[in-house]
């Protein structure tokens, strides 16, 4: 459907025909700027002031709408937006059909336009892009599932399994079963490293906060590809990772550069405990029945902890966790520390953790400020000092009157344990903590 009017212009208002000379031009919805013009029709004939002035109002909202509509891509920028829109959307529908002149039309841009600059955004021409990522799906459900190749195809956007096998093997050099059968698969790990290495998978790298103090014990040498945020993607595309393992609080600029080298899979990081990305892994790796066994022995050797704990244990003490990050204060809950400490010892925590515990279990815990310290009362002040800028801090602190007058602080009761050994929160470094911690219990 469309609409077809002229344009008069005044010499008081002579710019007004410039905005409309670019000849064809969208409106949407139409049927609602149908409905208006309609509305407009019936009101051309009115005769009191006040109901010629609605009809005036009435008609240039709906030239500034004809005019927002067909002006916002004609400046680079937001042609620019128009096309990362786009790809966005590709993201999402690379396994439907979809020709350039489409996504051009839904960018409201001329096709060759379109072309040059989706090229600049991702490097490569709508046709190939879909291609990247239809194989990037493809080696993913290859590494991940058991399906039937024509399933596979299916599913990454191929019209048929042998159109499949010769575009796979066009970009890998291999046909997908050969890739399969033959490849010893490089992971890599952006929050999952020692996941893996007690599964017997040693990733081709990983962060370096990834690579604490029980990773380095297992033995294997694991390349470092930057920390936490900063990531060195020349040296992570050098490695050729077939698959990235991250959780799903990276954040999305990084998971974007990290996705045209790899298929990512996404395990949930605060959903889940330490174990349950094990077993996640597992699952996910056909390793399942690895991840159990080794699950199954660390709740023995928990059991054992905590028969040889009790000794040490004062039943009716509290026992508080803080974390000195930077120049920041974390009150622990039952992640990382607090999984040892409270449900492998059984020690007690202070009585708002444990209240805010016993309404949402599985938390790191919170940030809190000084003057709110007194709030987390403990008879027994456990704190891990993380970084040379946190051990200022807590110097600090320690002539802070606040401080001073905590009950722990008080009776001197407040010890300092092993950054490097109890910051980490993963399978292997929970198992190394249970031994660390019967230590450090029985000497306080």
């Amino acid at each position: 459907m469309c609409l077809t009017f002229d344009i008069v212009s005044s010499e008081l208002n002579s710019s007004l025909p410039l905005h409309f000379a670019h000849g064809e031009m969208s409106i949407k919805p139409f049927n609602r700027m149908l409905a208006q013009i309609r509305k407009l029709i019936t009101m051309k004939n009115t005769k009191s002031e006040k109901e010629r002035l609605s009809y005036y109002f009435r008609f240039q909202k709906l030239m500034y709408a004809i005019l927002e509509q067909n002006t916002s891509v004609t400046d680079t920028t937001s042609s620019m937006e128009a096309v990362e829109q786009t790809v966005s959307f590709l993201k999402d529908h690379y396994n439907e059909e979809i020709s350039t002149q489409q996504l051009a039309d839904q960018a409201g841009l001329g096709t060759k336009q379109y072309i040059v600059l989706f090229k600049k955004i991702t490097g490569s021409t709508p046709h190939g892009y879909v291609t990247e990522l239809r194989i990037r799906k493809a080696k993913e459900l290859l590494l991940i599932s058991r399906k039937p190749l024509s399933d596979i195809a299916e599913q990454a956007g191929f019209r048929d399994s042998y159109y499949f096998n010769r575009r796979f093997k066009q970009v890998t050099g291999v046909p997908p079963r050969v890739y399969v059968n033959t490849r010893q698969y490089n992971i890599l790990s952006i929050d999952y490293a020692c996941a893996l290495l007690a599964l017997g998978i040693k990733p081709v790298g990983a962060p370096a906060y990834h690579l604490g103090y029980y990773a380095r014990r297992s033995g294997e040498a694991i390349s470092s590809i930057g920390d936490k945020s900063t990531f060195y993607y020349d040296k992570i595309t050098a490695l050729k990772p077939d698959l990235i393992i991250s959780s799903d609080t990276l954040d999305k600029d990084i998971q974007q550069k990290l996705e045209r080298i790899a298929p990512i899979v996404s395990i949930p990081w605060m959903g889940l405990q330490a174990t349950g990305h094990l077993q996640e892994i597992g699952h996910l790796l056909g390793l399942g029945k690895q991840a159990q066994s080794w699950i199954d022995g660390y709740e023995m050797k928990r059991a054992e902890a905590h028969r040889r704990i009790k000794p040490y244990l004062n039943v009716n003490e509290t026992v508080g966790l803080l974390v000195i990050e930077g120049k920041e204060l974390f009150i622990l809950g039952d992640r990382n520390a607090g999984e040892v400490m409270y449900h492998s010892f059984g020690l007690q925590p202070p009585p708002l953790v444990q209240s805010e515990l016993a309404k949402h279990p599985n938390q790191y815990g919170r940030k809190v400020a000084i003057e709110q310290l007194w709030q987390y009362e403990a008879d027994r002040l456990f704190i891990i000092v993380y970084g040379a800028e946190a051990a200022l801090t807590y110097k600090q602190l320690q002539h802070n009157s606040i401080w001073r007058e905590l009950s722990a602080v008080r009776q001197g009761k407040v010890q300092t344990i092993d950054p490097q050994k109890w910051i980490y929160y993963d399978v292997l470094s929970l198992s190394g903590q249970l031994e660390d911690g019967i230590s450090m219990l029985a000497k306080s």
